[in-house]
């Protein structure tokens, strides 16, 4: 059976998704976007994407529902509930349902409900990787009433999807802690490196974290996570001294004062006594302390 998708929105996630599905042999795609159908500052970008692509890009939202066998929605998570409760008021030929954005957890369920009500499944996929990186092979999270049934339809076409225990929201809520530390990395390597810039130390201090860091990764997490029940009373004057000579140099220190209100909160547990100075050696107990301290 040949099947029409749909894509609600079609900004980087639309674009970089249906160039690989299409690449990888997936029959036809059509893309509504209402910025490129107000004719907005971006327009000639969608529109030349979607060329780029082959996608058809049509003038309504109905006109898309109306085709589309299966609907990814790829909107900013802002708009994605609200975009949702529109689609599920309109006549639709579609089956299934997908919203890849990081809204809520309980926006999911919410989602799933509505088109429950039309006999609709619903997948919440969580992508879990950069699109210009992977496109359509991103590694994605499912769960939902409809998540087995999308992994299984897209699969073959070189997709990636695992299936996450749950309900709808499952998927989501491992993606927006995961987005923690990634966005905080962002974060934190673009103010570390205007500190870097400024001392005259950017490509030393880039060597030096390539060698820190190189090593596998689950090794330094749990060194770093069991090594802050001993040290994060010590790191904390230091990284206070790295915010005074950030000042110094002009750079507002926001994630550098972060990392010092969360270091203090962890040595107010008093562990670094308790354990005589040894950090734990496993993060289950590390779990552990942090349940006796009501730290978690």
């Amino acid at each position: 059976m040949t099947v029409t998708l749909g894509f609600l929105g079609f900004g980087e996630v639309g674009f970089f998704m249906s160039k690989g599905l299409k690449t990888a042999g997936f029959g036809r795609i059509v893309a509504f976007d209402r910025a490129f159908a107000d004719g907005g500052p971006f327009a000639r970008t969608i529109g030349s994407r979607a060329e780029e692509a082959g996608v058809e890009l049509v003038p309504s939202l109905q006109d898309m529902l109306g085709q589309a066998d299966v609907v990814v929605s790829a909107l900013p998570a802002k708009y994605s509930l609200a975009a949702a409760r529109e689609a599920a008021g309109c006549s639709t030929a579609a089956r299934l349902f997908v919203d890849v954005s990081t809204a809520k957890p309980s926006e999911k369920r919410e989602m799933e409900q509505l088109f429950a009500g039309k006999g609709i499944l619903f997948a919440d996929g969580a992508m879990l990787g950069p699109l210009p990186t992977y496109g359509h092979t991103v590694p994605i999270l499912a769960s939902g009433s409809g998540a087995s049934g999308w992994a299984e339809m897209m699969t073959p076409f070189g997709m990636k999807i695992e299936l996450a225990e749950g309900p709808a929201g499952a998927a989501s809520s491992i993606k927006l802690v995961r987005s923690v530390f990634m966005k905080g990395l962002e974060a934190l390597l673009v103010e570390t490196f205007l500190f870097a810039k400024k001392s005259g130390a950017e490509e030393i201090v880039l060597e030096s974290l390539a060698e820190t860091l190189n090593v596998p990764f689950q090794n330094t997490a749990r060194r770093m996570i069991a090594a802050d029940l001993v040290h994060a009373e010590r790191r904390a004057f230091e990284v206070g001294e790295s915010v005074e000579l950030m000042k110094d140099l002009g750079i507002e220190p926001i994630m550098a004062e972060a990392v010092i209100r969360r270091l203090k909160k962890s040595a107010a547990l008093g562990t670094r006594e308790e354990l005589g100075g040894v950090p734990p050696k496993t993060l289950p107990e590390v779990y552990e302390i942090w349940r006796t301290k009501g730290h978690c």
